[in-house]
């Protein structure tokens, strides 16, 4: 990387609020590291105790999402994707991950997320609780949180999710998902 490009990064995510960064392989053994480096940086920055509970709560759910539903990278068989945890000038914090998703699932991600930005958070909590009765998941091939995994960072989030799907112009076969939390 070119030096004054790498000065760019460092500036532009001091201006965007960034506390923490990681684009890599996702496995157990790097969500530990991550989540020991997450938790001194927060206590670094002085979180409060409700906002570090739901942030910490929030990064699990999106790493365990990274790890369990990221398409395999073709070039070294692992799930990458990418993660950072910010504070934006108003004491807001956010969270966004992305990572690679293969085109036939996009529709049933929007499925399961769309809904979850216009229910109140009383809905969104009904909804948890409904399905963590649901038997019917345990069915899904794809699924193996029966969606609980969106119900619980949309149930953290101070303001509805975001999300975008980015479709690669250079490959039919996948897109890239990016999901964003207010906390």
């Amino acid at each position: 990387m070119n030096l004054s490009h790498f000065a760019d990064f460092c500036e532009k995510a001091v201006k965007d609020g960034v506390l923490f960064y990681y684009k890599g392989e996702f496995s157990q053994n790097v969500v530990a590291t991550m989540s020991d480096t997450l938790k001194q940086r927060l206590d670094a920055v002085g979180v409060s105790g409700p906002a570090r509970r739901k942030l910490f709560s929030t990064f699990i759910e999106m790493s365990q999402n990274i790890m369990h539903y990221a398409d395999v990278d073709a070039g070294n068989g692992s799930k990458t994707g990418a993660l950072a945890v910010g504070k934006n000038g108003d004491a807001k914090y956010w969270i966004v991950a992305g990572n690679p998703v293969r085109v036939e699932h996009v529709e049933r991600i929007k499925q399961k997320v769309e809904p979850l930005r216009s229910m109140t958070i009383d809905e969104i909590k009904a909804a948890y609780r409904e399905q963590l009765r649901n038997d019917e998941h345990e069915k899904d091939s794809i699924s193996r949180g029966a969606g609980l995994g969106f119900l619980t960072v949309a149930r953290e989030a101070s303001a509805p999710l975001e999300y975008q799907i980015v479709f690669r112009s250079d490959e039919q076969e996948f897109a890239d998902f990016y999901l964003r939390a207010s906390i």
